[in-house]
């Protein structure tokens, strides 16, 4: 499977890249990693989820295992909450995970919506001041994995004469990506991030709007937009009939946000999936790339293997174009 590049005006083209969201079914988990692996998808991403009545699997965990099944694909995180896990043990535990694949990992973090706090605190994990967590326990982070006597002073996290082993592969760290939609969340992960992921959840309208910030943003500051990495994740179903698809997907997204209190589970599946046939998968895919996207991350909904080989053919329908 080939892959689109992209050529921005002043700078370096930047490689477009499809990667696959893990599925948490232990059953078939190994051989979903192998098909992904050799249908040629550049990466697979897991998820962390702080909902206690949906199943999942802990997504560190995850990725350790997927290192030993593909020596290939760069291994996400899509995203971390940032007051979940002390900064200083989640160095420690990315940087083996980075260790383990040879230097494959990408970290995306964020702080989390609103209506988890409660729950959280209520564990003894601290939920205060959430946005200097964030960018706190990303500087602790890459002081452990960049320094051997790591210093940081904050207000939260204050440390000096530190040693963290092991050190990751990628120095000074794995690329971090943020997870964020208010406009002060987007422009900071310009100045502190490698990057930026965006939720699977959200309309396409609203997608652009986030980008068009961040594009403002890069340009405001002068960081040259190849530095960085964009992506997004995005629910797809490819059916012959695209009546079907758009059911299944349905049903599958009003189960698991029926209840949610930010996101409105009706039509969800019509205002924000990809789905149909393959051709129109594939134009759906190619818009979402136009709009300065630079990875995808692709959400199989149902009959997981089965729809790794029809996105597979999707893809191939994108970079032929």
């Amino acid at each position: 499977m080939a892959h689109s590049t992209s050529e921005t005006a002043g700078t370096r083209s930047k490689r477009r890249a499809f990667s696959i969201a893990l599925r948490g079914d232990p059953a078939t988990f190994k051989t979903f990693i192998g098909n992904s692996d050799e249908l040629g998808f550049s990466g697979v991403w897991t998820q962390d989820s702080l909902m206690p009545t949906n199943f999942s699997l802990d997504p560190l965990h995850q990725l350790s295992y997927a290192a030993a099944v593909s020596d290939r694909m760069r291994l996400g995180i899509s995203v971390l909450f940032s007051g979940y896990r002390n900064p200083a043990v989640l160095a420690r535990d990315l940087a083996t995970i980075d260790q383990l694949s040879g230097g494959r990992l990408s970290v995306g973090i964020g702080i989390g919506n609103a209506y988890h706090r409660p729950r959280l605190a209520s564990l003894g994990i601290d939920t205060d001041r959430p946005a200097i967590r964030l960018v706190e326990g990303i500087g602790v982070m890459r002081a452990l994995w960049s320094q051997e006597e790591a210093a940081f002073h904050g207000e939260i996290y204050s440390f000096s004469g530190i040693r963290s082993q092991p050190k990751p592969i990628q120095l000074p760290g794995p690329p971090i990506l943020i997870g964020a939609r208010s406009e002060p969340a987007l422009r900071r992960a310009v100045s502190i991030a490698d990057g930026w992921t965006g939720a699977a959840m959200i309309p396409p309208e609203q997608r652009q709007a986030e980008l068009a910030i961040l594009h403002d943003e890069l340009k405001a500051t002068g960081r040259d937009p190849a530095s960085f990495k964009i992506a997004v994740n995005v629910y797809v179903a490819v059916e012959p009939d695209r009546e079907h698809a758009r059911t299944r997907v349905q049903e599958i997204l009003s189960a698991g946000f029926r209840s949610n209190p930010v996101y409105d589970a009706d039509d969800m599946a019509q205002r924000v999936a990809v789905y149909g046939p393959v051709e129109e998968c594939a134009e759906g895919l190619r818009k979402i790339l136009d709009e300065g996207v630079d990875e995808i991350v692709l959400h199989p909904m149902y009959d997981h293997l089965n729809q790794l080989e029809r996105l597979a053919r999707a893809v191939e329908l994108v970079d032929a174009s």
